[in-house]
């Protein structure tokens, strides 16, 4: 047996690098994760971070070496379709017909868990992700163990994905025993994540295997699309149901941007630009994530400038697959290079180009916001369902307690004033309703907000979009706008989850619904946001550089 994992940032393991060749190593790797251990190991898609999917304490080591905890389900991966049944209560005809078409491949289906999968994995939800990978490595690593290995990207916390046992050693090395060598990884995006536990599959996080393949397997399987989609929906405070849709990891350290919109034919001159504007800007080197004949054009036009310039090529210009494969190692290896700014371009927003923009997307949108902070000013909205009493009484309660607090200014700049802007929407509500009048009264006498006269505002992804944090007053309206929004979910929280991420106890995040009910009800209500918003307000001033 191996000795205790890592404590508090120590390295405890002299990784071992092995593969498929080395018997012994090999064996040795499959004998670590049967004895509750965590192994590096490949699939088609990126390198997973393995260990015993039955095992509570092999499952901790696994967020224990990621450098933190997750209320994230686990993908449980096996080495053959016999072994499933035993890890699930419930195959819906839905699910078979994806099983069947689509593994051993880069699918992780959802259904019903058995009692095999414990909680730790699924995150307490009553469902589990299955995944048979085609990797051979991956299948007889498996296989070996004989043993069902949960494992999430082999990354560390807010790092790209890794697709190479390289990136994996430079992540884990002293945090594990072994990493398995499989060659680089033939999709290079995570797996698609779908909810197969109604009668009609949901994606929940895109990948190489598509809904318009989903659908023509299910039509050559005899099964059309119901006039009623049923599919499963996440309880009050449900983990989300699949990885990736909530914490963010696909981002190097340095700020990154998307060229184009699938213009293919204009991409040369964008990257001539963009170049030319961060040598002016002295942000350089410039990372270019790029096809290999636009590559060779900007290598001539910058040739007296070509020390301040890193390319990383992926092939043809329009090559989706060939760019999806090389974006996480593309990523890494400009931001290893050291890379002031990174550049890469967009595709169309079909096939497999709906999973490499999810990735693009959030590693920009990630950088970006850091890379434009500190700004000083921010915007604050709050979310209920119907807009018209909590939410409504959250805003007047923020707004009196930056002005109370006031003055405020950015974190070193004393000269340069802070501000915020507050406001409130809804997730099931009309525009045009008025605010309820014990929402009125209590804004005006208690906080010395007039918010008379207001009515409510329905949410749009717009909306959200101009935001720079969006609070929930209950964890099923974060949740439902996570999976609604997937790329705007870093921004997302509830107030309990706010509570949480900072590390504040004694105090509950559940609020009252005053709706329809007496003042005294309305005024508790008032006063566990205050409560609140009192305890989170100085932690997100902080994160956003203010004071």
């Amino acid at each position: 047996m191996f000795e205790n994992a890592l404590r508090a940032g120590e390295t405890r393991f002299e990784t071992k690098l092995v593969g498929i060749e080395d018997q012994a190593g090999f064996a040795a790797a499959a004998r670590a994760l049967a004895e509750g251990e965590v192994v590096g190991m490949p699939t088609e898609t990126v390198y997973g971070l393995g260990c015993d999917a039955r095992n509570p304490e092999a499952v901790a080591k696994v967020y224990e070496a990621k450098g933190r905890p997750s209320d994230n389900p686990l993908i449980v991966h096996v080495a053959s379709k016999e072994s499933i049944p035993e890890l699930v209560s419930e195959i819906t005809p839905v699910a078979r017909v994806l099983m069947d078409a689509f593994m051993p491949g880069p699918i992780t289906v959802i259904m019903k868990k058995s009692d095999v999968i414990p909680a730790c994995v699924s995150a307490g939800l009553d469902t589990v992700g299955i995944r048979f990978p085609i990797h051979p490595v991956a299948q007889a690593l498996i296989a070996a163990s004989g043993v069902p290995v949960a494992a999430p990207s082999a990354n560390l916390s807010g790092s790209p994905s890794p697709t190479k046992a390289e990136h994996v050693m430079k992540d884990m090395n002293g945090r594990i025993p072994y990493v398995v060598e499989g060659g680089e990884c033939q999709v290079g995006l995570e797996s698609t994540v779908v909810d197969a536990t109604g009668n009609w599959p949901q994606i929940l996080r895109p990948g190489a295997i598509t809904m318009e393949q989903m659908e023509q397997a299910l039509a050559a399987a005899g099964i059309s699309k119901p006039e009623t989609v049923v599919a499963l929906e996440n309880k009050a405070g449900e983990a989300p149901r699949a990885p990736g849709m909530k914490y963010r990891h696909y981002a190097p350290s340095c700020e990154v941007h998307i060229l184009g919109q699938g213009d293919f034919d204009q991409y040369e001159e964008y990257y001539k630009e963009a170049v030319e504007r961060e040598i002016i800007d002295s942000r350089t080197p410039v990372g270019l994530f790029v096809s290999d004949t636009i590559a060779a054009e900007i290598q001539v036009l910058f040739e007296d400038q070509k020390d301040k310039i890193l390319f990383y090529t992926y092939g043809q210009t329009d090559d989706v697959e060939a760019a999806s494969q090389h974006l996480f190692d593309g990523l890494r290896v400009l931001d290893g290079q050291g890379a002031g700014i990174i550049f890469a371009p967009a595709f169309p927003k079909e096939g497999l180009g709906v999973a490499y923009m999810n990735r693009l997307e959030k590693a920009a949108a990630e950088k970006v916001s850091k890379a434009e902070a500190p700004k000083n000013e921010r915007k604050v909205l709050f979310v209920c369902s119907g807009n018209t009493c909590r939410s409504p009484l959250a805003e007047a309660i923020m707004r009196h307690l930056w002005k109370a607090t006031e003055p405020h200014v950015m974190l070193g700049q004393p000269g340069v004033q802070a501000s915020l802007e507050v406001s409130s929407a809804g997730v099931a509500t009309s525009d045009g309703c008025f605010y309820t009048r014990y929402s009125e009264e209590i804004a005006e006498y208690e906080y010395d907000e007039d918010i008379t006269g207001e009515r409510s505002t329905m949410l749009t992804e717009d909306i959200l979009k101009e935001q720079d944090l969006v609070i929930c007053v209950t964890n099923d309206h974060s949740h439902f706008l996570r999976e609604r929004f997937p790329d705007l979910s870093d921004k997302i929280f509830s107030f309990e989850e706010l509570l949480e991420d900072n590390y504040i106890d004694g105090i509950d995040g559940e609020v009252l619904d005053p709706y329809g009910r007496e003042y005294e009800v309305y005024q508790k209500t008032a006063w566990q946001i205050e409560q609140i918003l009192r305890a989170v307000l100085p932690e997100i001033l902080k994160k956003w550089e203010m004071t």
